[in-house]
């Protein structure tokens, strides 16, 4: 195995512990990333893939609001996928391990969707991903992804280097623009999102545009995102992304409770 593919590996297999508690204790940064998720997807998205799903919590609950949907989650910790199999999989949801390269998924997908994972990408290997993906995406698809802006990534080497993953590139607007032209896309949103700082985060939407369709005017972007995420927990609890209890319950069924106790 390359030594850099093994250290990699290796830093998300002992990082189960941490994805475990995110998944049952909920994340600012991934319920901020969902509304952009939820908002973007094309209507009835027939295929969903999930890049760097880590133990498949955000696969699941894809497969729970398109419950019509294949949902595919990939991933290059085998430890994470362990975990996401037991506690996800289904005949609509599998996982698959390994980087994302040419030939190892078949067919389309309308939706593909990269959670605080394209950072991790080194430069030198993007123009393999950037060709799988083109390959990937069928004439309505949509790329969508979350990522940290350039300014907190320099926040982190600052005060917190321990964070910093093996492979943690900076990503910007100029960056998206090079990934939509090497896909064949056209980039529909780039916008920056205060998480736990002012413009912390960045959402991304990449997609193709195949109708000439009227515009649905939303006029519900003054709320700030922090806002919006607060909205969301407190109205959905019975919603796809479950109670607390009820993700904690689902875990210790499918895992036993000596993984996360109360």
């Amino acid at each position: 195995m390359n030594k850099d593919i093994a250290q990699v590996k290796n830093y998300y297999d002992i990082k189960i512990n941490e994805k475990i508690r995110g998944f049952v204790e909920g994340n600012p940064r991934i319920e901020g990333a969902w509304l952009t998720v939820e908002q973007w997807t094309p209507s009835n998205p027939q295929r969903i893939l999930e890049i760097g799903c880590g133990i498949g919590d955000i696969s699941w609950r894809m497969s729970r609001c398109w419950p019509e949907s294949e949902v595919v989650g990939l991933d290059i910790s085998p430890k994470s996928l362990e975990i996401a199999r037991k506690l996800f999989g289904s005949p609509r949801l599998s996982f698959v391990e390994g980087p994302l390269t040419e030939g190892i998924l078949d067919g389309k997908f309308d939706l593909i969707v990269l959670l605080d994972v394209y950072e991790h990408i080194a430069i030198a290997d993007r123009p393999i991903l950037h060709e799988a993906l083109r390959q990937l995406l069928s004439e309505r698809g949509r790329l969508i992804l979350a990522f940290p802006t350039p300014r907190k990534q320099a926040n982190l080497k600052q005060y917190h280097p321990e964070q910093i993953q093996p492979v943690d590139e900076n990503i910007n607007n100029v960056t998206i623009l090079a990934l939509a032209d090497h896909t064949e896309t056209e980039v529909f949103l780039y916008q920056e999102v205060d998480i736990w700082h002012e413009g912390d985060y960045a959402h991304a939407v990449l997609g193709k545009r195949t109708d000439w369709l009227p515009a649905i005017r939303n006029y519900g972007f003054k709320q700030g995102i922090r806002g919006k995420i607060r909205d969301f927990v407190l109205s959905r609890e019975q919603s796809i992304v479950t109670t607390r209890s009820k993700r904690l319950a689902l875990l210790h069924q499918k895992l036993g409770p000596e993984y996360y106790s109360n």
